[in-house]
């Protein structure tokens, strides 16, 4: 056996749904304690952190997704990039990986203005990553975070406001502010707001099929899927986000619809039935055709 370190395998995974190609694009990974999280007794969320044969604070896998339809290459959400922190970066090796060029991209849809979803759309020297690609993000995220006075006000926002300060300095003008509905044919975006004030989702319907995007509905599967009311001290209104979250977890499990989000884990797809009072995360497996 050799004795040079191995790396882990590219994280790409593809999947059909319907006739859109899905890519999920890995962007590393963020460990948080469990001391920012409340809703239930600590107790409970070491015990169902436990269940999962993990121990210690959870550790959130970053994800991006490429759509290509027939006319449109885009990108959802974009990861933390190399500067927010050492585990994460990986979005450009791994679109390498995938095929994709950052020029290949026409729009980016923004779930909201965080980090670990948008600084990725900037390189090491903090210009643009993806040279013609609009943005789209809901405009009541668009505007909290354009404001220095309100988003001062939200002890859950002051920590973003100097990665959401560069992310629209650097991409000024690129931004194309919505409010719902559909913002790409066959992409429809979905507003939850709570964890940001535009915090959004993104369905996709395509050949009747269909697949929703939640963003940061869910931070850690382990413990907000089956307590949907775990929210975090940076949401901006906690109890708006466990909310929208039961709404949207009422929604697709009824509707037995195929889900992701920048936080599940690979590979990413799954489908949730409600479970008691909560709900319980049923992962795909992975697929090996197309």
């Amino acid at each position: 056996m050799t004795e040079e370190p191995r790396k882990q395998t590219p994280g790409v995974y593809r999947r059909r749904v319907g006739d859109a190609m899905v890519t999920v694009i890995n962007d590393g990974f963020l460990d948080i304690p469990l001391a920012i999280l409340r809703g239930t007794e600590r107790g409970d969320m070491e015990g169902l952190m436990r269940e999962h044969f993990h121990e210690g604070g959870p550790r959130l896998t970053v994800n991006a997704f490429v759509i290509e339809t027939g006319s449109n290459t885009i990108l959802v959400d974009a990861g933390g990039g190399s500067t927010t922190v050492y585990s994460m970066g990986q979005l450009p090796r791994n679109l390498s990986a995938a095929g994709f060029d950052p020029s290949d991209f026409d729009t980016v849809l923004l779930t909201h203005i965080h980090p670990d979803h948008s600084s990725g759309l900037m390189d090491e020297s903090g210009k643009p990553l993806f040279p013609r690609a609009d943005i789209i993000v809901h405009k009541d995220d668009f505007d909290f975070w354009s404001d220095p006075e309100r988003r001062g006000r939200s002890a859950a926002a002051v920590p973003y406001t100097g990665s959401a300060d560069a992310l629209l300095s650097s991409h000024h003008g690129r931004f194309r502010p919505t409010g719902g509905g559909e913002v790409i044919p066959g992409i429809t975006q979905l507003p939850l707001p709570g964890h940001t004030p535009g915090h959004s989702g993104y369905q996709l319907d395509s050949a009747g099929e269909t697949l929703v995007m939640w963003g940061d509905t869910v931070h850690v599967p382990e413990l907000q899927i089956p307590r949907p009311q775990i929210t975090s001290e940076f949401d901006v209104d906690e109890a708006l986000a466990a909310a929208n979250r039961r709404k949207i977890f009422n929604h697709v499990a009824s509707e037995r619809l195929l889900v992701t989000g920048g936080h599940l884990h690979l590979p990413g797809f799954a489908h949730i039935v409600k479970a008691g009072d909560g709900f319980r995360l049923v992962p795909e497996t992975w697929r090996v055709e197309l």
